[in-house]
């Protein structure tokens, strides 16, 4: 992920909180599954149950054009749903919709729901060969947390050396119960791996002292400018 990555577009309309690229591809991806299921989606967490159910009748599809539309449209509709019920912003090339990025706002987390989408539209673990994949660079279906140790002084040292957010999840997740595939390639599933790797940042955060605080895209640029020139 480049500074590039990380410049947003100007929307169209000012007062939009998503870029014109998102909004499109919600838009079409809405009216898609009216039309297929007969169902009107609302952002909502539910409603991820009806677009699991639909992609899940398109995991025969091996057509790379239409996986791409498709991962794209709910893609932008499953960051939707993250960025109005959890908070968070987008950032966009404006043009290419596997550029989309959502930067969580509660805490220091970033992905693409494009390439998640595609993961779970794919329904199956992601070989480098597999002739679906889309073209560009590699699929990156991952939650990205801070790889750096946190820049802000805690009030209170912590009992032991803070370690970097990605560090510490791995060792707070490493005895947790592993998800079902069925719940792996889901945006469901997705949805509440993101909570709770949410609620655990914000218990890792209490207990180094640091007070809850609302991430901008300056704290994006600054963490990861850093990380690329080490």
């Amino acid at each position: 992920m480049s500074n590039e990555d990380l410049t947003p577009t100007a929307p169209d309309d000012p007062s939009a909180d998503s870029p014109a690229l998102v909004r499109d591809l919600h838009a079409s991806f809405s009216d898609h599954l009216k039309r297929a299921l007969d169902f009107s989606v609302d952002d909502s967490e539910t409603s991820l149950a009806w677009v699991d159910h639909y992609l899940h009748t398109l995991r025969g599809e091996t057509r790379r054009p239409i996986l791409e539309i498709v991962a794209a449209e709910a893609g932008a509709y499953f960051g939707e749903v993250i960025r109005k019920e959890i908070g968070a912003r987008w950032v966009s090339d404006g043009s290419d919709p596997r550029r989309l990025r959502l930067l969580l706002e509660p805490q220091f987390l970033h992905f693409s729901p494009i390439d998640q989408a595609y993961e779970v539209l794919l329904g199956e673990e992601i070989v480098e060969s597999d002739p679906r994949l889309p073209d560009g660079a590699p699929l990156d279906p991952d939650f990205h947390p801070n790889d750096s140790l946190p820049s802000e002084p805690a009030p209170r040292a912590p009992e032991s050396a803070p370690l970097p957010d990605r560090q510490w999840l791995a060792e707070a997740l490493k005895n947790r119960p592993q998800v079902t595939s069925q719940e792996y390639f889901s945006l469901t599933g997705r949805f509440e791996t993101l909570r709770l790797l949410l609620e655990l940042l914000a218990q890792k955060c209490a207990s180094e002292g640091r007070e809850p605080r609302k991430y901008e895209l300056a704290d994006y640029v600054s963490v990861l400018a850093g990380t690329e020139a080490n």
